[in-house]
């Protein structure tokens, strides 16, 4: 089993290398107008490796997972999107510094970037990141006012509680902790568990109230990231409040997956597509937690192997990902993310190649 793991894994990390920008899709959206391409998925900036926004900062940050196999191909990645022009500072695009601060070639990069984030970052109504995300074109902005999203925690607060550790930076500790606190506050559901994909504090809304796949899986894969980043540096009482939300998530999680052991885009709605992306990094955040003893190993492994069987049939025999939904703007509409088209995506095959890596990691740590 684990030289099968390992052969698929090779493949999904050579073909999120090579990926396709846009394939045949460009040529379904050509007559068709930019809002209505965007609304079913179709962000062009959104396609293979030859950009930079959260898709590729998504995609370094899965070949980071094996960085000595993998560390020619990032830093040569960088340094060419660097001399091309770095696009607007925003929530998505800070994600490839993620992986990019431990690098010492970017170590100016990363600060210069945290301290914009630090002195000028639009904030909501009580200082949260505001979920600014990049326009029509690199260089412009959508504004989002008021808005907060799951998603900033795994794209932008992880980057600012790594380079408070290295920096040894309170004040960016800090602030990390408190986007954790803040977003948590607004964005989980009591009664289940999981998580909406965005509050408006303009209309005091969770918009439409969606418990959106891939919005939950940067839940469950941020908490344990950022405790393994900053765990000893955090109180005692927020170690104990993330790790109570992330284990009632997970139970929830447990609850809700699908007859095929993936779960559905709309995680509560049955009648919706089960996504790959997402089901890849509920099952990466919980191999995680499992290595972290924020779960119980014997409850949850044949859980997760179940699930990792149905990952790897979405792994064509070329390494493409298939069943990833494309770029999701939010919606008050459950039916907007019913409708958003699914193709092989950077982050698509890089949340596999999380999931499949912490697979094997859980199982050499058992010695197995």
């Amino acid at each position: 089993m684990k030289n099968t793991i390992e052969n698929y894994l090779n493949l999904v990390v050579n073909n999120l290398i090579n990926l396709d920008n846009q394939g045949d899709l460009a040529n379904e959206f050509v007559s068709v107008s930019t809002a209505e391409a965007e609304k079913k998925g179709f962000f062009a900036r959104d396609f293979g490796m030859d950009q930079w926004d959260w898709p590729q900062g998504v995609g370094i940050f899965g070949l980071s997972q094996n960085l000595e196999k993998n560390r020619e191909y990032i830093v040569n990645w960088a340094k060419t999107e660097i001399n091309k022009g770095l696009p607007t500072k925003n929530i998505n695009t800070i994600c490839p510094l993620l992986s990019l601060v431990d690098f010492k070639e970017f170590e100016q990069l990363s600060l210069e970037w945290m301290s914009w984030i630090d002195e000028n970052f639009p904030r909501t109504y009580e200082s949260g990141l505001q979920h600014i995300t990049s326009g029509v074109d690199k260089f412009s902005l959508r504004l989002n006012e008021g808005q907060i999203w799951i998603d900033t925690l795994f794209m932008t607060v992880l980057f600012i509680g790594k380079m408070g550790m290295k920096y040894d930076k309170q004040k960016w500790i800090d602030d990390s902790e408190y986007q954790f606190l803040l977003h948590t506050k607004y964005l989980v559901d009591r009664e289940t568990g999981l998580f909406y994909h965005g509050w408006d504090f303009t209309n005091n809304s969770n918009f439409g109230g969606n418990f959106w796949c891939r919005g939950n899986s940067w839940f469950t894969m941020a908490v344990p990231l950022y405790l393994r980043y900053l765990e000893d540096r955090l109180p005692e009482s927020i170690v104990k409040y993330l790790k109570n939300l992330y284990i009632n998530q997970v139970r929830a999680l447990v609850k809700y997956r699908g007859e095929d052991k993936l779960w559905h885009t709309i995680i509560n709605d049955s009648s919706s597509y089960t996504e790959t992306s997402g089901s890849s990094g509920i099952i990466a955040g919980i191999y995680m937690g499992i290595q972290q003893g924020l779960l119980g190993a014997e409850e949850f492994e044949s859980f997760c192997k179940e699930s990792v069987d149905a990952l790897i049939d979405r792994i064509d025999e070329k390494g493409n990902v298939l069943g990833v939904s494309a770029g999701t703007a939010i919606s008050n509409n459950k039916e907007d993310y019913k409708n958003i088209i699914t193709a092989p995506m950077a982050y698509g095959q890089a949340m596999m190649i999380c999931a499949l890596t912490e697979h094997l990691n859980y199982h050499k740590q058992k010695g197995q």
